[in-house]
């Protein structure tokens, strides 16, 4: 599954960080809000956020995730082909899913050399499905630990994520299971590197998030559901939108600033190729201050809906692209982006 990608870039954080391997490019952060922890995956490829409610989170001296004092959590991304006996055969998720967990219980059983019960169910999220699942810890194996309790899901169509908790003797199994699906309801996966910056603002403002440009030329009120992306240049926001078939769709947006030597027109025809010569152009809307037209790629995999906008001082373009298969998913959340920037 082909999935659209804006630029990775390293960036440093200031808060807490549980994983930093350089040889392996696994970057892992955590913040709190209010009693919740926010988990985000910034690795190569990875790119997704999780929230997890508990009264304490911290990395241990060994590089362990524990929380709540004494628990461990354990978040593992794991390749597709490392556990799929022919990682090129067509299968659905919810397979893969229980391919790993397979693989998983597997390797548990031959470890504790004994056969262990589990069981398992699928839960959903807007189509993603998502799975739940859980063995029970051999008498002796672990101390006060009764199960072990996993929830599984895939990124982009090739990693799958691994999220584990025990369940101890004083827990409750059904109690546990509920909370592993309030864990799938808060995932978001961005499609690139995250802007650490613009989600620990997101997340900690009382009040709508506003991106703005260097000169308060251009603004944009962020929606909950966009994912923003840490910007190549200074004068560029990157976004994702929510994923649909392991796709997520990808907008750029770019400005310049007006002067005598840079019209309107010339920003629109900068491109190499007349915007009227794309494959399958077609003008959705055009007048002094606007164009917006929709395209598609050469091999026209791609949708695209190109956007220019003209301010007093500023010109802007906005880029959205997609697949075929997920263009109307998301079309509608672009156009509500495209009625919420100001142009100044």
């Amino acid at each position: 599954m082909k999935n659209l990608v804006l630029a990775f870039i390293l960036i440093s954080f200031s808060c807490v960080n549980l994983i930093a391997q350089s040889g392996n490019m696994t970057y892992r952060y955590v913040f709190k809000i209010d009693s919740t922890y926010v988990i985000v995956d910034d690795s190569k490829d990875n790119w997704f956020t999780l929230e997890f409610k508990a009264d304490t989170l911290f990395q241990n001296q060994d590089n362990m995730i524990m929380y709540d004092n004494q628990k461990l959590l354990q978040i593992n991304v794991v390749p597709f082909s490392k556990f799929l006996p022919n990682p090129k055969k067509s299968i659905t998720i919810p397979k893969v899913l229980q391919a790993y967990k397979k693989w998983e219980l597997d390797f548990q059983q031959k470890e504790s050399k004994t056969k262990l019960k589990n069981g398992e169910k699928f839960y959903r999220r807007d189509n993603k499905p998502f799975l739940i699942w859980w063995f029970e810890e051999p008498m002796g194996t672990a101390f006060n630990v009764t199960h072990m309790l996993c929830l599984n899901f895939s990124i982009y169509g090739n990693k799958n994520v691994a999220f584990t908790i025990p369940v101890y003797e004083d827990d409750n199994l059904k109690e546990e299971i509920e909370k592993l699906k309030d864990v799938a309801n808060s995932l978001r996966v961005y499609g690139g590197n995250i802007d650490m910056d613009v989600l620990v603002d997101i997340k900690k403002s009382k009040e709508k998030y506003i991106l703005r440009d260097s000169l308060f030329f251009l603004e944009l009120e962020v929606p909950d559901w966009l994912n923003v992306i840490q910007p190549k240049y200074d004068n560029m926001f990157g976004a994702t939108f929510p994923e649909k078939h392991e796709v997520v769709n990808a907008m750029i947006i770019r400005w310049e600033y007006q002067s005598d030597s840079l019209t309107f027109n010339d920003f629109v025809n900068r491109g190499k190729l007349p915007h009227k010569d794309s494959p399958n152009y077609r003008l959705i809307e055009e007048n002094d201050s606007t164009l917006k037209y929709f395209c598609t790629s050469n091999n026209g995999w791609f949708y695209q809906q190109k956007v220019y906008l003209k301010g007093e001082n500023v010109y802007c373009f906005i880029n959205f692209t997609a697949t075929k298969n997920t263009y109307d998913y998301n079309i509608g959340r672009f156009e509500e982006i495209i009625k919420k920037i100001k142009l100044k």
